[in-house]
């Protein structure tokens, strides 16, 4: 719990100070700083798993969410140049994330019914949308089921391991509804506004994934 805490007094004031600079950024039209500073925020996670691993007493399947940091931070670059490279990325980064999450506990029928759940969500969220796809639609559907296993896996550890990984439970919450942000503004092309509440869930995400190495 020590560590914990120490590590989010440092952690949460940094990725504040990165959020504001870079929609300041973006306002001021400077965007290739505002994305030096979008991947730099990503990359606290990539740090603070590092120093998470040098502290725990995880097995060897650890190095997998690193991993997942590594690619996210990745895609965030990607995202901005091209959207489907980028949620390819990302879908690796979320392969890396079931290994993890899969290495902690071993999957219930419970997680396969909230994986299917959750991929039926996803469908009808998106009805309007996934006729008008064409090219896309393959990766729009494979995308989803990666994201959802993430889910899957990540919501029943509270159960399965105990209430002290309720930071990665919420933190894959948080990662599937910013994503799901994410594509209903690229499909439906939102207001700006949203862009502030998207990057917010999708840090916060990180931060509590990330959690999951400094709490155990």
């Amino acid at each position: 719990m020590r560590l914990f805490l120490i590590y989010s007094c440092i952690a949460i004031p940094v990725w504040v100070a990165q959020f504001a600079l870079y929609f300041f950024l973006r306002r001021a039209g400077r965007m290739k700083e505002s994305l030096a500073a979008k991947c730099a925020g990503s990359f606290l996670a990539v740090g603070s798993a590092a120093l998470g691993m040098a502290f725990s007493h995880e097995g060897p399947g650890t190095p997998w969410v690193f991993w997942f940091f590594v690619l996210c931070t990745i895609a965030d670059a990607l995202l901005e140049i091209s959207f489907v490279p980028g949620m390819l990325v990302f879908g690796a980064g979320h392969v890396c994330l079931i290994l993890w999450l899969w290495g902690l506990a071993t999957p219930s029928w419970w997680s396969l019914a909230l994986w299917v759940a959750v991929y039926v969500l996803t469908a009808i969220l998106f009805r309007k949308e996934l006729p008008t796809l064409g090219k896309l639609t393959a990766p729009f559907l494979l995308y989803p089921a990666l994201l959802g296993g993430s889910l899957a896996l990540g919501l029943p550890l509270v159960f399965l391991l105990g209430w002290e990984w309720w930071p990665v439970a919420l933190g894959t919450l948080l990662f599937y509804i910013s994503d799901m942000l994410v594509a209903k503004n690229q499909l439906a092309h939102w207001d700006d506004k949203w862009q502030k509440p998207i990057m917010a869930l999708y840090w916060g995400a990180l931060y509590l994934i990330s959690v999951g190495l400094w709490v155990i």
